[in-house]
């Protein structure tokens, strides 16, 4: 790869780490800086340097990308996540976390904890606190003004 493809890719890259990797090697291997030198312009390790020169002899530009990482699998299929999502935003009467949980239970039959599911409420855009009965039927405004202290004719 030239330098000038490299300096394009990396003007024109979105992601700042892997354009941090760029200028790296952009330091290395075209400005003969050594790795210990360019990672401390770059305020990095030189372990830092070390690796993602050797990824880029190895892989060439694609291999500055980040690469997804595994991680912990879910507990439930995104299928069966995205059903009950669909319940609980299409219900117009509202649900509690307590509900959502019980529902996730008996659906997918794992157990979430209240602070998960809360998330996941959030996920699918529903509101999560339903209000309270003695909220439903607040006053209205004269009944509250009659009631204040201090008005003429109470």
């Amino acid at each position: 790869m030239t330098r000038e493809a490299l300096e394009r890719a990396c003007r024109e890259e979105h992601d700042a780490d892997v354009r941090l990797r760029m200028l790296l090697i952009l330091k290395v291997e075209y400005d003969g800086v050594s790795q210990n030198q360019a990672a401390r312009e770059l305020r990095a390790q030189s372990s830092w340097a070390v690796t993602w020169v050797r990824r880029f002899e190895e892989e060439g530009i694609e291999g500055m990308r980040t690469r997804e990482r595994s991680g912990r699998p879910p507990k439930v299929e995104r299928r069966t996540l995205a059903r009950i999502g669909r319940e609980v935003t299409t219900n117009e009467g509202g649900w509690t976390v307590k509900e959502v949980r019980q529902l996730v239970q008996e659906e997918a039959g794992v157990t979430y904890s209240e602070r998960h599911v809360l998330r996941l409420i959030h996920r699918w855009g529903a509101r999560s606190v339903v209000p309270e009965k003695r909220m439903a039927h607040k006053a209205s405004l004269e009944e509250r003004l009659a009631f204040k202290k201090g008005r003429p004719g109470s």
